[in-house]
């Protein structure tokens, strides 16, 4: 029995991951479920959410709204609306794509469209809502 299988994570923005790994932890409609190597065949819905993956170099955080889950073959794709990496490098771009999107939406510029200005409040929003460098306390 193989102690890694593939994961990849896919949104319209890029890919989010991809690699080997050792588990891997999704919200689900019906729950936060882990999946290990060997899991049965499964498709189910994503939820927003934060995805937790275990790999050789320790734990990596992916911010993820709406999509699907599709686990096959000893390997996991996930497909979704908006995945964005939860580590504290984004912090500061994330706090800095939301001030220019304020500014931009405060000042009604004719040139510049309502819905892009709209969207990138919402993924900004959706950033800081997974709680990118926010210490959570141990329970």
């Amino acid at each position: 029995m193989n102690s890694k299988f593939e994961l990849e994570i896919l949104s319209p923005q890029g890919s989010a991951f991809k690699g080997a790994v050792l588990s891997v932890s999704v919200p689900t409609a019906s729950g936060i479920i882990t999946i290990l190597p060997g899991h049965t065949n499964l498709v189910t819905k994503l939820i927003e959410g934060e995805i937790v993956i275990k790999h050789d170099g320790g734990e990596r955080k992916i911010t993820v709204t709406d999509g699907f889950v599709e686990i096959f073959a000893n390997a996991v794709a996930i497909v979704s609306d908006f995945a964005v990496q939860s580590d504290d490098a984004n912090r500061q771009k994330i706090e800095q794509a939301m001030k220019l999107a304020k500014d931009m939406k405060n000042r009604k510029k004719d040139i510049v469209d309502s819905a892009v200005i709209e969207s990138q409040l919402q993924k900004a929003v959706h950033e800081l809502r997974s709680g990118v460098g926010v210490k959570r306390k141990k329970m």
